[in-house]
């Protein structure tokens, strides 16, 4: 390696020293060396990544930013030379007070773009130390049945909807196919294509597109209702308030919002540690959903809790050793943090 290294040192001098003898002999027109290095910036990509690139790039602005009016008068023809280096000197003083303005201005432009790099270089910095990690495998949210204990209560609180429903995570679509069976001229989106074969093999409408991609692409006010489940648990923070943002737009006044997530406690009790530590979020209160909507408009019709529910039933005074009432309040204290319903279902309307 170390040879490489060197005979790739004397093929990089030598190239170097051949540059020099080229430009003090003539043989490089003046302007061809720039001209060269627009055609490489025009035509080639630039290998370099990141802040690298930015450099590299920039440098390039800084060679640009000069210009040159030393027109060159060679001519194949003897009076043609002298007829150039005339033209030459005759619009010289002219050609200065232009080109002195043009250059200040190039060379001011070049410094924003040095700020503008500069703050680039900060902010993804800033960026890059709050990263999240990515999702891990095991908290990939499941594809819904459509068999679940809230897919009746969806289909019910989306009865009527004369506009079109989308499904978010829609999975295999049965809840998209119940929905239709009900009348709800409904459609599926899911970011696996793997999960939507079946759908797409019953000939069901479902796109292969996550939640956030497609509403991006949904006029304002088209749609009559909006399924959320799945990854909208775990979504970053700013990706939440962009998607109550879309949300609010994309919906219809008066359209309903179906949003399934589960509680809190039950995911906090279910996941692994690491999952729990490196998950970029996590499953909101159906408290905060409603205050969250409520400042975008919605009215929450009803929030409705379900799923495994392992709640201890109450004692007795005959039961317990002790006081029954602090017995009691024990367990309520464990039912509400542990062992309570595992998911819930919020059903908001827009008002506004």
């Amino acid at each position: 390696m170390a040879d490489r290294i060197r005979y790739l040192d004397e093929v990089m001098a030598e190239i170097d020293a051949e540059v020099r003898r080229r430009r003090a002999s003539g043989d490089l027109p003046a302007g061809l060396e720039r001209e060269l290095d627009e055609l490489f910036l025009e035509f080639s990509p630039v290998g370099l990544q990141g802040r690298a690139r930015l450099r590299e790039t920039l440098s390039l602005v800084d060679g640009s930013a000069y210009v040159d009016i030393a027109v060159p008068t060679a001519s194949n023809k003897a009076v043609g030379s002298y007829i150039k280096r005339a033209v030459r000197k005759g619009l010289g003083w002219y050609m200065n007070f232009i080109v002195a303005q043009i250059v200040k201005f190039a060379w001011s432009v070049s410094r924003m773009f040095h700020v503008v790099v500069d703050h680039i270089e900060d902010l993804e910095a800033a960026v890059d130390a709050h990263r999240s990690p990515d999702l891990p495998a095991a908290l990939q949210p499941s594809a819904s049945d459509g068999a679940s204990w809230w897919a009746p209560a969806a289909a019910e609180a989306l009865a009527g909807v004369r506009e079109r429903v989308v499904v978010a995570d829609c999975g295999d679509a049965s809840l998209v196919e119940s929905l239709l069976a009900a009348g709800v001229d409904a459609y599926g989106v899911d970011p696996s294509d793997l999960a939507l074969e079946p759908a797409l093999d019953r000939g069901v409408d479902v796109r292969a597109e996550g939640v956030l991609d497609h509403l991006d692409v949904v006029a304002d006010e088209m749609l009559g209702g909006i399924v959320l489940t799945g990854s909208v648990q775990w979504l970053r923070p700013n990706e939440r308030e962009r998607l109550l943002d879309l949300v609010s737009t994309r919906l219809a006044v008066d359209g309903t919002l179906v949003l399934h997530s589960a509680s809190p406690g039950a995911w906090a009790a279910s996941a692994p540690a690491v999952v729990r530590d490196l998950a970029p979020g996590h499953p909101l209160h159906p408290e905060t959903w409603a205050h969250l909507l409520g400042g975008r408009g919605f009215a929450v019709a009803s929030t409705i809790a379900g799923g495994e529910d392992r709640r201890l039933a109450h004692v007795g005074d005959a039961d317990a050793d002790a006081d029954a009432g602090t017995v009691n309040a024990v367990i309520d204290a464990i039912n509400d943090l542990l062992l309570g319903p595992t998911e819930y279902l919020v059903v908001a309307t827009r008002e506004r």
